[in-house]
C-alpha cells in the first residue's frame, strides 16, 4: 500500500503590498505596486497593450501635479522612475 502523494506546492512570488514613492522636483510621485493592483485598475487596463497599459495606470493614479512633473522629467531619469517602480514592486524582467 502506497500513501497519496504530498500536494505540489508552486511558489509564487512575493507580493508587494505598499505603494512606491518617489520624489520628483518637489511633487511626490505615489504608485501601486505591480505585483498588487486593485481589481477595478486591473479590469481598466486588461486588454490594453504594455505601453498603453503603464500610462492608463500612470493617468488614473496620480495627481495632475504629480502627473505635470512626469512630463517634465528627463527620458533617463523617467526610465530610472519606471525601474525603481518595477524594482519596488518585486517584478523582474526575466532572462532573454
Amino acid at each position: 500500500m502506497t500513501s497519496p502523494a504530498a500536494p505540489i506546492k508552486i511558489a509564487q512570488p512575493a507580493v508587494v503590498k505598499n505603494d512606491f514613492t518617489y520624489a520628483v522636483d518637489g511633487a511626490e510621485i505615489v504608485l501601486p505596486s505591480l505585483s498588487y493592483l486593485k481589481p477595478g485598475l486591473v479590469r481598466r487596463i486588461r486588454r490594453l497593450g504594455d505601453v498603453d497599459a503603464m500610462y492608463t495606470l500612470l493617468e488614473l493614479s496620480l495627481t495632475p501635479e504629480a502627473l505635470a512633473a512626469l512630463d517634465e522629467m528627463d527620458p533617463d531619469a523617467y526610465h530610472q522612475l519606471l525601474e525603481a517602480w518595477r524594482a519596488h514592486s518585486g517584478l523582474s524582467l526575466g532572462e532573454s
